[in-house]
C-alpha cells in the first residue's frame, strides 16, 4: 500500500486535518473488511506505510476508539473491534433495560421530538441511497438523541458505552452484505413506532414498546450475522 495524501503541516488546523484524514482512512479499511475484527493496528508499521508520524496514527486511532471501531487499552496495541455472539446478546439485553427506561422518562416529560423525526428522515434518505454505513450512523444518532432527552447524564453515558462498540461491530460485519428492502423498511418502521410511542405520553406503553423493539433489532442482527442458524 502506498502513502496517502495527508501531508503534515505546522499549524494546528493542518494537524487536525491529518488526524481526521487518517481516521477516515482507517475507518474505511475497517468497514470495507480489509482490516478484520480482532486484527491489530500497529502504530509504527502504519506510520511507515502511510508516511506520517506515529503520534498522528495514535491520535487517529483514539478517534476510532471513541467511535467504537477499535478497542484500545492503556499502553496496548489497538485492535479492530470484535464482539463474540455472547457479547452481542448481552449488549442487546442491556440496551433493552437502559433504553426502555429512557423511553419511560422521555414519554413522561412530553418533549419536542422533532429532532427524532429528522433522524428518521435521514435514515430514509440513506435507505434510498442503499448506503448501509450512513444508515447505521443515523440510526446511532437517533438512539443518542433519545438518551439525551432523558436529561440523565449518567444514563446517556451508559447507553453510549453499550451502543458504540455494538453499532460499530454490526457495521463492520454487514457492510457490503445483502440487505433486502424488507429489512431496511422493517428497521425504519420500528424506529417510527418508537417515536409514536413516545408521543403518546404513556410511559408504560413507551417502555414496553422500546424493549420489544430492541429485541426485534437483536433478532434482525442475528439473522444478518448468523444466517446459517436461521435457515
Amino acid at each position: 500500500m502506498g502513502g496517502i495524501s495527508i501531508g503534515l503541516g505546522g499549524s494546528q488546523k493542518e494537524l487536525l486535518h491529518v488526524k481526521d484524514n487518517l481516521a477516515a482512512h482507517f475507518r474505511n479499511e475497517i468497514v470495507s473488511g480489509r482490516l478484520r475484527p480482532g486484527e491489530n493496528i500497529v502504530e509504527v508499521q502504519w506510520a511507515k506505510t502511510l508516511g506520517v508520524s506515529q503520534s498522528s496514527v495514535r491520535e487517529a486511532l483514539n478517534i476510532l476508539s471513541a467511535e467504537g471501531f477499535v478497542q484500545k487499552g492503556s499502553g496496548q496495541i489497538a485492535q479492530v473491534t470484535k464482539l463474540s455472539d455472547e457479547d452481542i446478546q448481552h449488549s442487546y439485553e442491556l440496551r433493552a433495560v437502559l433504553e426502555g427506561y429512557v423511553a419511560r422518562v422521555v414519554a413522561k416529560r412530553k418533549l419536542d421530538l422533532s429532532d427524532l423525526d429528522q433522524s428518521i428522515a435521514d435514515m430514509r434518505s440513506a435507505i434510498d441511497c442503499k448506503n448501509i454505513q450512513a444508515f447505521y450512523e443515523r440510526d446511532l444518532q437517533f438512539h443518542f438523541l433519545l438518551a439525551e432527552k432523558s436529561g440523565n447524564k449518567m444514563l446517556q453515558q451508559a447507553v453510549k458505552r453499550i451502543l458504540l462498540p455494538l453499532f460499530a461491530f454490526v457495521v463492520i460485519r454487514v457492510y457490503g452484505g445483502r440487505v433486502s428492502d424488507e429489512q431496511w423498511n422493517k428497521s425504519l418502521e420500528r424506529h417510527q413506532r418508537i417515536v409514536d410511542a413516545l408521543k403518546s405520553g404513556d410511559p408504560v406503553y413507551a417502555e414496553h414498546l422500546v424493549i420489544e423493539t430492541i429485541y426485534s433489532f437483536r433478532d434482525e442482527t442475528n439473522d444478518v450475522l448468523n444466517p446459517a442458524k436461521h435457515v
